[in-house]
């Protein structure tokens, strides 16, 4: 396995369980702009949007909808997002482009996140790392 890779499976992995209630003192609801960059398996762009409709007690949940560049193909991805704040700075969510759901983690600072994503299905696991700007919200 690529070490970068490990190491990015256990950041992810070590930053909250499922028995993790959340904060309710962070509030991301609104409209991202979303970045993000693939380096594992193949190098690739994703940019969009993230909608984060609704938070209760630090659990949020939305959609995104997306383009993904290869370098060759551009793809289009929409889905669903269901997540959490595990602290004051700090997110945890999935954004489902498909069933696998590609799991992010991310430090807030101010209307800005900024992290990390891995996304295993099968034998394949995608990884890289992403940023979120918030156009619109509280």
């Amino acid at each position: 396995m690529n070490p970068a890779l490990g190491l990015c499976a256990v950041l992810l992995a070590g930053c909250v369980t499922s028995t993790d209630t959340g904060s309710s003192t962070l509030m991301v609801t609104g409209d991202w702009d979303y970045t993000a960059s693939q380096t594992s398996p193949t190098a690739a762009s994703i940019t969009g949007t993230l909608i984060i409709s609704s938070q209760s007690n630090g659990i949020f949940q939305g959609s995104a909808n997306a383009s993904e560049n290869d370098g060759g193909t551009i793809t289009p991805l929409s889905g669903t997002i269901a997540g959490q704040t595990v602290n004051d700075t700090t997110v945890d969510f999935d954004i489902f482009f498909d069933p696998n759901g590609r799991r992010h983690v991310a430090a807030v600072v101010r209307d800005t996140m900024r992290g990390s994503w891995v996304e295993t299905g099968g034998a394949t696991t995608m990884a890289g790392s992403f940023m979120a700007v918030r156009r619109s919200g509280p």
